[in-house]
């Protein structure tokens, strides 16, 4: 993995001052945001301000996160189509027209933030979600995180996304403010270490260095096409074109529907705040579109295809090679990693999360309003997973229950199971922790989850969380998984984010 930094001084000052200005506003930014539209992946961040159970004995000692990057503009593809539409439409309303929809004014103009913004780069909104969330980490695990920075303390680590270094920093702001050295606001700064090119990064934008999946990828999604030429769609795109009053002057097709529906989705998360477009659109026509957006993802990030989650492997690998290391060693007390869609899915996926016993498809709409995979609540902008380890204190007859098997499980382990002793266990790590000691809990967007390792726990033993998915690191050949690994020529025609 490369270890050159991501971000230059000069983009710290930058940052930093917009995430002074915009604190200096807003404040911290500690009120939990509300959750007013759902855009699938497109959604600003949003989560459950639950207290977090802690296992009893127990004290968290270590943080393993990986973070999607904050709220965004859109990338110039994107803003292209948006003026191709607009185009089409503005023509029927003219400068001097007095249309009004529900607060939507016609013509419409892209605002100015957006028109003059670099593809894809973090907005204001993106960093203070960012921020908070370190915040709202900070105060709720201060034994884990009250370390001094350091290199061997803290690592974070993104991909070379602009968004992602942004995100970092704007984390590393919450974690360490006030602080530093530098200046009056003692400001601190940290090194954020790039995980690669985005064509040849295997742990953290493997999408793009997978050559099988980008060969499938790029064909069709068969139930995300069939549903946007489907009935539901169809019916949007005529609600929306009645009440534009465009029923007889265009023909109003689903695409032109969905490129609205992100046009108010990231109207709302850019600087400008302009939400006008989200007046055309129901809310039973936010759930069509929602669920267009959500099949993309199902078939090629999650469930859909096996591939799209066994490529993901290196990440796991990643993970608990550094749950190790710290065992070993006492440290690293934190790692941060800053992604994308594309990184969170396929890892939760692989755990085992938010899989529905009916998967969702374009004929089945209707049956899936309460489905457990629904982007919006699961990797919305800033989604973020957490696995915390915890150090307790275990009497021996309750350390011999959980090897007798009453809290062990079989392994899952196939192929070459290095490491494993005949009962799947891990075998012990010896260092700065004894693995009979450790605990481990995941938190999706801040709120602990049941996992299947843990036998739908919300905690359970290191132990027992390695050798559940023991199977996963043993038989993590990328190659065979990908094929020949190659840079690719140009980024994958498959959904980006």
């Amino acid at each position: 993995m490369a270890t050159s930094p991501t971000v230059s001084v000069l983009q710290l000052v930058q940052i930093f001052i917009s995430l002074f200005i915009f604190c200096s506003v807003h404040g911290l930014a500690s009120k939990t945001p509300l959750k007013t539209y759902l855009f699938s992946d497109k959604t600003p961040y949003h989560f459950t301000s639950k207290a977090i159970e802690k296992p009893p004995g127990c004290e968290p000692v270590h943080i393993n996160m990986v973070i999607r990057h904050g709220s965004r503009y859109p990338g110039s593809h994107r803003i292209q189509k948006m003026k191709e539409l607009l185009e089409k439409i503005n023509q029927f309303f003219p400068s001097n027209s007095t249309f009004r929809y529900n607060g939507l004014s016609l013509p419409w103009t892209i605002p100015y933030d957006i028109l003059n913004s670099a593809s894809k780069e973090m907005s204001a909104l993106g960093s203070e979600e960012m921020y908070s969330i370190a915040k709202r980490f900070l105060k709720r695990f201060p034994g884990v995180l009250k370390h001094g920075y350091s290199n061997s303390n803290y690592s974070f680590v993104a991909t070379d996304k602009l968004r992602s270094s942004q995100s970092a920093v704007a984390f590393a702001q919450g974690l360490f403010e006030g602080t530093g050295h530098l200046g009056l606001a003692k400001f601190r700064p940290v090194a954020v270490k790039s995980s690669g090119s985005y064509d040849d990064d295997v742990v953290l934008r493997i999408f793009e260095a997978c050559p099988k999946w980008q060969k499938i990828t790029t064909k069709r999604n068969s139930e995300y096409r069939k549903f946007l030429d489907g009935p539901e769609m169809r019916r949007v795109s005529r609600n929306i074109a009645k009440r534009l009053g465009l029923t007889k002057k265009i023909a109003f097709r689903p695409d032109m529907a969905l490129e609205m529906f992100l046009m108010c989705a990231f109207g709302i998360q850019t600087d400008s705040a302009d939400s006008s477009w989200c007046a055309v659109f129901k809310e039973a026509d936010f759930k069509v579109v929602e669920y267009l957006s959500d099949l993309k993802h199902y078939w090629d990030r999650s469930y859909g295809r096996k591939i799209n989650y066994k490529m993901a492997c290196p990440l796991y690998v990643e993970i608990t090679d550094t749950f190790e290391n710290f065992l070993k060693q006492g440290k690293p007390h934190g790692i941060f990693r800053f992604a994308h869609t594309g990184t969170v899915i396929p890892l939760l996926t692989m755990l085992g999360l938010y899989n529905d016993s009916v998967a969702p498809r374009a004929d089945n709409f209707n049956q899936q309003a309460n489905r457990a995979f629904r982007v919006s609540d699961v990797v919305p902008m800033s989604g973020n997973v957490a696995f915390v380890l915890y150090k307790c204190k275990r009497d021996g007859a309750k350390l011999k229950t959980e090897r007798n098997g009453n809290v062990e499980e079989k392994s899952n382990c196939k192929g070459n199971c290095r490491g494993m002793d005949t009962n799947g266990s891990e075998n012990s790590i010896e260092g700065a922790f004894r693995a009979s000691e450790m605990t481990v809990q995941l938190l999706v967007n801040e709120a602990a989850v049941p996992m299947p390792a843990c036998g739908g726990k919300m905690y359970c033993s290191v132990r027992r969380f390695l050798s559940y998915y023991s199977h996963i690191k043993y038989n993590c050949d990328i190659k065979k998984i990908c094929g020949t690994h190659r840079k690719c020529k140009k980024p994958s025609k498959g959904p980006q984010d």
